[in-house]
């Protein structure tokens, strides 16, 4: 059994690096502790941010649709007009405008206007 004289001899010339030993190995851990803690919060930033990026293309894509549903429709509106004004422009008459015009937006609407006799026999756009 060591005697105490010896126990002291070393307690009292080796304690003060034991200390800092103690100390850097309760730092290391505290470092090792808190850095798995962000890395833990870098992983969920990066999840957000990847949601963030897949909300932002269906997004996207759903405005370039309604961009192009917008596009078609302004060009459908304007052939509509422009096949009303034709019907006007030939027409003979105040009372053939309003027939022309009349028989133009039922064949827009999709009804059949071959039966009509103001309509020319002319069918139903497709």
């Amino acid at each position: 059994m060591p005697s105490w004289i010896a126990i002291k001899a070393f307690l009292s010339s080796k304690w003060p690096w034991m200390a800092a030993g103690v100390v850097i190995i309760g730092a290391l851990l505290l470092l090792s502790y808190c850095t798995g803690r962000s890395d833990g919060k870098k992983d969920e930033v990066i999840g957000q941010q990847q949601r963030e990026i897949e909300t932002q293309d269906k997004v996207s894509g759903a405005n370039d649709k309604a961009a192009d549903e917008r596009l078609k429709d302004y060009q459908y509106g304007a052939e509509q007009q422009r096949e009303i004004e034709d019907a006007v422009r030939n027409a003979k008459g105040p009372d053939d405008v309003r027939a022309q015009r009349g028989c133009v937006i039922l064949r827009q609407q999709g009804r059949d206007t071959s039966r009509i006799p103001a309509c020319n026999g002319s069918a139903s756009r497709p």
